[in-house]
């Protein structure tokens, strides 16, 4: 699937005409009509607008298959809301800064790496 097709498709799923679209993230209906039907491509600022004025990720509208994309996505919430361990994880998580992530996302690596040298 295209970007095209994927905005088309979310757009659609929340009830949205293409008119409303465009309002919402101020520009002109032809500028949806040309994403959904004649390939033209968003600015990275308009994207984020799309994104939010569809309540979807950006990464969602560019996936090469939006419908395989959005069973991936609900797989892993529903791994994380049935795995009790994994929600404390992910709500600790949520509360640090991007570094802070990373930090512990390499710490982590860096322990998996040591495991097998002792």
């Amino acid at each position: 699937m295209s970007f095209a097709k994927n905005l088309k498709e979310v757009r659609q799923n929340n009830g949205l005409t293409q008119k409303k679209l465009a309002e919402l993230i101020g520009v002109k209906r032809s500028t949806i009509a040309g994403y959904e039907s004649k390939n033209q491509e968003p600015s990275y600022q308009i994207l984020l607008k799309i994104a939010r004025a569809l309540n979807c990720s950006v990464d969602s509208l560019l996936a090469a298959d939006y419908n395989e994309y959005r069973i991936s996505e609900s797989n892993i919430s529903q791994e994380i809301l049935n795995n009790e361990e994994l929600k404390l994880l992910f709500d600790k998580l949520r509360e640090l800064e991007k570094a802070e992530i990373n930090f512990y996302r390499r710490l982590v690596d860096f322990i998996e790496n040591e495991k097998g040298k002792f």
